[in-house]
């Protein structure tokens, strides 16, 4: 069963040049890395870049790499340049929607811990022994999962062939173990790529979502091809049981994935998400809402409002991910999420939209935010791209940042990371756009940084901690 151009939003746009290039039996060029102006290095690609960013100091040299993801057929690890790292790129032709993960996958550490990385090392590792450096996790279009070293060898035992081309994004559980959704399954896989005990489990529909968990808990979102008017949350022990109630159907289809929030720090985890009616849920684990919601978005408004691409989509919809922090430091959590009605929204624990908020930009917002603190105050900032083809950067009361929004010259469904790649002290920022990827250098005083990437951390786990 494909899914219908239609339910994809628009945003996969396959170009006609690659599929020439790929019935020619030819791989897409690789384009060279440039300044675009000073603090802002570019990378185009043939393709959209709609992965989100990953980074890690693989080879020890103190300033961390880059790894994401492209529709244009590759998956790249770059230096702060934007140039191509030994080994790197790797090719799937069909390209990579989902966001990478990262895991030590033969170090056995408590809860997965990644380690504190160090000089790359010249033996070969096999199954069963580590180098010390995590592992790359990414799905593509061709339906495998990937697992790859830093010098860009695969890992034994992948790639992975889950049978359906894969969007989303994998998740990396204790163990490690690495949860993912194909079509009409979940699976959790151990590190040698196979089945965990009770998995895979049935599923209807298709994860777009990544999944989110914390020790005894995996949670996801699915959507049905072809038919917009079905979607359910999942939520299982880590051994495949279904929670009771589960899963839970939705009113519309879900893309977004899940975030977990103890918000009354009672140890009772919320899974918060949207789907495409325009409703932000927060869910227990009994499958209750959380009073005060759901909550909708705002939909059509005065003056132009964000045309549905492609058109019968609802302007309602919330495809973007939630994420989830204390922005403002009263010891609450708030949730940031943007819609396909151009807003940006912060709601706070109990429903109730924060003051300044929302904030209207020109286009839908797919990109999922990060919350830090970029300007130096203690308090959370939120940075998020948009279809408009602009970076935004906005204070806890909705007040632009100095020198936002940021013009990438095309949509961005991408997620940012932010963090600082050569340890200065100072904020970047790594980002897809439809036109390639881009590295802004120095953007502010890099303060505290709970939700800094794409589902919280680079496991993936989706947890406001």
């Amino acid at each position: 069963m494909a899914v219908p151009e239609g339910k994809r939003r628009g945003m996969k746009g396959i170009v006609m040049c690659m599929v020439l290039s790929l019935l020619a039996g030819c791989r897409p060029a690789v384009h060279d890395a440039r300044e675009v102006k000073a603090g802002h290095r570019f990378k185009p690609t043939s393709n959209a870049v709609i992965s989100s960013p990953v980074t890690y100091d693989w080879d020890g040299d103190g300033v961390q790499e880059i790894a994401v993801g492209s529709w244009d057929g590759y998956f790249y690890v770059l230096d702060s340049l934007l140039q191509d790292e030994p080994g790197w790129p790797k090719y799937s032709p069909k390209g990579f929607f989902s966001s990478p993960a990262l895991a030590d996958l033969h170090a056995l550490r408590p809860q997965g811990v990644l380690p504190a990385g160090g000089p790359p090392q010249k033996k070969r590792y096999s199954a069963g022994e580590s180098d010390g450096l995590p592992e790359i996790l990414v799905a593509s279009e061709t339906g495998k999962l990937y697992a790859w070293q830093a010098d860009g060898q695969d890992v034994p035992g992948f790639p992975i062939d889950l049978g359906y081309r894969l969007w989303a994004s994998p998740t990396v559980l204790d163990g490690p173990r690495i949860a993912i959704g194909s079509l009409g399954r979940m699976f959790v896989l151990d590190a040698d790529g196979r089945p965990s005990e009770g998995w895979p489990q049935p599923i209807e529909g298709w994860p777009d979502a990544a999944a989110a968990s914390v020790p005894g808990l995996v949670a996801v979102t699915t959507l049905t091809p072809g038919d917009p008017s079905h979607g359910w949350l999942y939520a299982w022990r880590e051994d495949g049981t279904p929670l009771p109630g589960f899963p839970l159907p939705l009113e519309k289809d879900s893309d977004s994935s899940p975030a977990l929030a103890n918000f009354d720090g009672d140890g009772r985890w919320w899974m918060v998400f949207g789907d495409d009616a325009g409703w932000l849920h927060a869910v227990d684990q009994a499958g209750k809402e959380r009073p005060g919601f759901p909550v909708r978005t705002a939909g059509p408004r005065p003056g132009p409002t964000p045309t549905p691409h492609p058109p019968g989509g609802n302007v309602y919809s919330i495809e973007a991910s939630p994420a989830v922090a204390d922005l403002n430091d009263d010891g609450r959590l708030e949730i940031a999420v943007g819609s396909w009605d151009g807003r940006m929204y912060l709601w706070d624990d109990k429903g109730q939209p924060m003051p300044g908020w929302p904030v209207v930009v020109q286009d839908q917002i797919i990109s999922s935010a990060a919350l830090v603190d970029l300007d130096g105050d203690d308090r959370l900032d939120i940075i998020v791209g948009s279809k408009d083809g602009r970076l935004y950067g906005w204070t806890v009361e909705g007040q632009a940042l100095p020198g936002f929004p940021y013009d990438l010259g095309a949509p961005v469904f991408s997620s940012p990371w932010v963090g600082d790649l050569e340890g200065d002290g100072r904020a970047d920022i790594a980002v897809g756009a439809n036109n390639g990827i881009h590295l802004l250098i120095d953007m502010g005083p890099l303060g505290r940084a709970p939700w800094p990437t794409f589902h919280a951390d680079a496991r993936r786990t989706g947890v406001a901690r």
